[in-house]
C-alpha cells in the first residue's frame, strides 16, 4: 500500500477528485484554485507516492477511497 499518510489534506482532496475522473479544469473549479495549482498538486501526489503517471494515481484513489475519504463523507 502506498504511504497515503505522507499526503497533505489538499493533496488527498486532489487525489480523491482525480479518482472521480475530473480533469484539471473542473478539479480547479471544484476546489476554487488555479489550474496550474492543480497540476502542481497532482505532480506532488504522483511523486510522493512513487508513481509514474496520473492514471496510477487514479487507480490508487479508487482502491483506497475509504482510507482517503474523511469519516462521514460520501
Amino acid at each position: 500500500m502506498p504511504d497515503l499518510d505522507g499526503l497533505t489534506a489538499r493533496e488527498r482532496q486532489v487525489l480523491l477528485l482525480l479518482g472521480d475522473g475530473l480533469s484539471n479544469g473542473p478539479l480547479a473549479r471544484r476546489l476554487g484554485i488555479a489550474e496550474g495549482t492543480v497540476k502542481a498538486h497532482a505532480a506532488y501526489v504522483i511523486g510522493k507516492l512513487g508513481l509514474r503517471i496520473r492514471l496510477e494515481a487514479v487507480v490508487i484513489a479508487v482502491i483506497h477511497h475509504d482510507v482517503l475519504c474523511p469519516a462521514g463523507a460520501r
